[in-house]
């Protein structure tokens, strides 16, 4: 047994090995399929749940299309999370029997059971309907079609009883789907509808505010003020999408009492998930803060995203700083950094790796930002200079709040203060990328060498996204300037400062540089790890933009638009 010491608390280790073998088991599978079990690699240990005060009542860790991996459910589970989600996109229906399907391979719910865990899954309405050329068409969706509401009803009565039975609750969403169901009238109906049956069931049931557009919002929340006081309310902690500098969702603490569920995403969909380290505890700290000085009464953490997740990356202590804290442990961040670092890296390197991963978040946020707002969307590649639709993102922060009007005029008209003000921020994200793999370097003898390597990568990842983003916003900032000069020799001093910027990102793209290196392999703790090369963004990528943002700089591109 090995006990760690972290700040005021104690962390109890009954497995201290950090790497076991390789150990596979080969069970049937739907459909006649093999299923390789992967190896549980978390070690057992616990945290004094409780120990500062009470713990949130819901702590869930949500997985995205109803992919899991057992060692992130084990992980959260001995962190003091009591739940697991599981995110169904699109088709309500098709997602759901995949989810079975691979249920009945994986066996995830009787895991997640077997560990205290309940389990819920998204639903999406209206989903599956039929189309208005069929026969079996219901008619327009509407709050007063019964037909429509009694072919819902029997979807839920058989989805409860025998499609996915054992699952302990559903989590309405209502958009992204075939119909949206943010009418006011039309949610209401639906979500008691879905009340009563998860009741007849004893089931429970979660209603998510999430939606696109403010009108929407509008409606859903006049919804929400007519629901069941004891319903349960999920909100994201931002407003619509993610984003480093999101303000605080409005929603929060405005559920008229109900219990209300925070969404986190620490895997980083918006972010550049495990390609970069992006420690985000400050910033967890901050919303969750506000979160529970509005009454919110749990967390939903999403951990995993496509090939990515939070498992044994640096990106893990955003799992710790949530888990921790909703489960009363501690609200202190050193206590949170300690805890997790002594764990994974042991003693000697905890307090060099700490100050080597503190600044990520600034770093990352510098990554995806132009000052409040994201640039463009920040999932794909990135925009070209000339692109018209940067700033106006549906989660864009102007959309959601006023106050952040007059920033979006000035990074739209590409004012010189803001441009100014901007410059700054990403010098200082530069100074703190470069620092960051420079306390590293004072770590790497207390680390194993793939420890060492892993964080390398993460470090070395956030340096170069940073100089090729901060060039791209830079030239973004100076288009914008240029087209609304008013004067010649304005608009040709801009246009001229365009050329340096896209030089820079050349450079970063140059032979000689560390996106022309081959990755080295590396198997440790349970998978491949491709290391020693920046993840997430290619030379060829790069050289594309480049050429491209050539085109702008002489007049010769044609913008077009992105925006979601």
């Amino acid at each position: 047994m090995l006990i760690v010491a972290a700040g005021l608390f104690t962390l109890i280790v009954y497995v201290a090995i950090r790497h076991r073998p390789e150990q596979v088991a080969v069970v049937g599978g739907g459909g006649g399929e093999a299923f390789v079990e992967p190896p549980i690699v978390v070690p057992d240990f616990s945290v004094p749940v409780g120990r500062m005060r009470l713990p949130l009542p819901y702590r869930i860790v949500s997985f995205h299309r109803g992919r899991a991996d057992k060692n992130l459910i084990k992980l959260a589970a001995q962190l003091g999370f009591n739940g697991v989600q599981f995110q169904i996109e699109g088709s309500t229906e098709g997602g759901v029997q995949e989810f079975v399907q691979r249920d009945a391979r994986e066996h995830l719910i009787d895991y997640c059971h077997k560990l205290g865990m309940k389990v819920t899954v998204w639903v999406h309405e209206m989903s599956d309907l039929p189309p208005s050329e069929s026969r079996n068409y219901l008619g327009p969706v509407a709050a007063d079609n019964e037909k429509l509401f009694a072919f819902l009803d029997e979807r839920y009565e058989r989805m409860l009883t025998k499609t996915i039975p054992t699952i302990d609750g559903l989590v309405l969403t209502v958009v992204e789907t075939q119909v949206r169901a943010t009418d006011a009238q039309i949610l209401e109906r639906l979500a008691k509808m879905l009340a009563a049956k998860c009741a007849k069931h004893n089931k429970s049931l979660i209603v998510r505010t999430f939606v696109w557009y403010p009108g929407e919002f509008r409606d859903v929340m006049a919804a929400i003020g007519r629901l069941a006081p004891n319903q349960v309310i999920m909100s994201k902690v931002v407003p619509q999408d993610w984003q480093m500098r999101g303000t605080n969702a409005p929603e929060i603490g405005a559920v008229g009492g109900r219990p209300q569920i925070i969404e986190y995403d620490v895997c980083g969909e918006y972010f550049h998930k495990s390609n970069v380290a992006n420690c985000m505890v400050d910033l967890l700290k901050r919303q969750f803060d506000y979160g529970l000085s509005k009454g919110a009464q749990g967390i939903c953490v999403r951990v995993d995203r496509g090939d990515a997740s939070v498992l044994f990356e640096p990106n893990e202590v955003n799992l710790w700083a949530l888990g921790l804290m909703a489960a009363g442990v501690t609200d202190k961040a050193d206590d949170i950094w300690a805890m997790w670092a002594n764990w994974r890296y042991g003693s000697a390197a905890a307090p060099l790796v700490i100050n080597a991963l503190k600044s990520t978040s600034l770093v990352v946020t510098e990554i995806t930002s132009l000052g409040p707002f994201t640039f463009g969307d920040t999932r794909i590649p990135p925009p070209l200079p000339d692109d018209p639709d940067i700033l106006l993102m549906n989660w864009q922060n102007w959309r959601w709040d006023a106050d952040y009007l007059p920033a979006y005029y000035a990074a739209d008209r590409g004012d010189l203060a803001f441009i100014t003000q901007v410059a700054k921020q990403k010098q200082v994200a530069a100074k703190a990328a470069e620092d960051c793999l420079a306390y590293l370097e004072l770590a790497r003898t207390h680390l194993p060498p793939a420890e060492y390597e892993i964080l390398y990568t993460r470090l070395l990842t956030n340096q170069t996204q940073l100089a090729t983003k901060s060039a791209m916003q830079m030239a973004t900032l100076y288009y914008r300037a240029m087209i609304h000069a008013t004067t010649q020799a304005q608009r040709k001093a801009w246009r001229e400062a365009m050329r340096p910027e896209i030089d820079r990102v050349r450079l970063v793209a140059g032979e000689g540089g560390a996106l022309g290196r081959e990755p080295m392999v590396v198997e440790h703790m349970g998978r491949k790890w491709q290391l020693g090369v920046p993840t997430g963004l290619t030379r060829q990528a790069l050289e594309h933009w480049a050429a491209e943002a050539d085109t702008v700089v002489t007049g010769e591109h044609i913008p077009h638009s992105t925006a979601k």
